[in-house]
């Protein structure tokens, strides 16, 4: 960055005119066009700035969260994605619902029509939790890998 001949400011090329700082007329005639080194105008972050840690969340918690606990959306919450959670767990509500007074009403089952759906979700849900034992590649909401 060249400086102004007056107040030896950095200051833009695009300053040909005035010194926004002095304000010295045409601060950069006879000022040679060379090049500085910029690390000695870029601020150097500090340490704890630099550092931002985050815990690495394990693969088969979360595959066993999702076997017995994916009907309420535990592995999703596990991760950090509270919204996909709370959507999942008000679907499940509403499949269970539908599920039961469908069985209550159109059958014979009227004690097993609330035990059934219950059954079929926790079912689906462990096969899920089994095949995100072996998926790798998963990502928790900060983009860490799961270990």
């Amino acid at each position: 960055m060249p400086k102004c001949k007056y107040c030896h400011e950095n200051i833009t090329k695009f300053d040909k005119e005035i010194c926004p700082f002095c304000g010295g007329k045409k601060p950069l005639e006879g000022v040679d066009d060379s090049t500085y080194d910029i690390t000695q105008f870029v601020d150097i972050m500090k340490k704890s700035d630099q550092e931002v840690k985050f815990k690495q969340r394990k693969r088969v918690t979360n595959g066993l969260l999702c076997m017995f606990l994916g009907i309420f959306g535990a592995d999703a919450f596990y991760l950090g994605f509270k919204k996909i959670g709370f959507i999942r767990l008000i679907i499940d509500i509403v499949i269970y619902a539908a599920i039961s007074l469908i069985l209550f009403f159109f059958t014979e089952l009227s004690f097993y029509s609330f035990i059934i759906p219950f059954g079929v979700l926790f079912i689906i849900y462990f096969i899920i939790g089994i095949i995100n034992l072996s998926i790798r590649g998963k990502k928790d909401i900060n983009g860490v890998f799961l270990r």
